[in-house]
């Protein structure tokens, strides 16, 4: 998504509602049910998509406000991939997840599942 579109106050709180459901999905596919806690996890979506705007300002600096599907396909991998690297931190550092499968594990659900790719969709 471009910054802009994400600056708006309901496309905020649905950022913040998106990466809640994205680091749940990541916790509890790797962890037990009991260690499962909503306050962290809300605390590390508000990180996640705090994060999630300056790499949505550099996507907008790396394409052009018309450009193709192509190109915005092109660049998108990039942007999950940075998504990625702040998941992994999160995963690592926030969540306090304890191996390293489970945190690469989190940063590909984190970096496939990121929002930029809905750019590929609405222009």
């Amino acid at each position: 998504m471009t910054l802009g579109a994400l600056l708006q106050p309901g496309a905020l709180v649905a950022l913040v509602v998106w990466n809640f459901a994205v680091l749940s999905a990541a916790q509890l596919t790797i962890r037990l049910i009991m260690a499962y806690s909503v306050r962290l996890t809300l605390v590390a979506a508000l990180v996640l998509s705090l994060a999630d705007l300056p790499i949505a300002a550099a996507y907008d600096l790396a394409i052009t406000p018309q450009a193709s599907l192509a190109a915005r396909l092109e660049l998108a991998p990039l942007a999950m991939l940075f998504t990625g690297l702040t998941g992994f931190a999160i995963a690592r550092w926030l969540l306090r997840i304890r191996r390293l499968r489970g945190q690469i594990v989190a940063a590909v659900m984190v970096g496939l599942l990121d929002p930029h790719v809905f750019t590929l969709l609405f222009p």
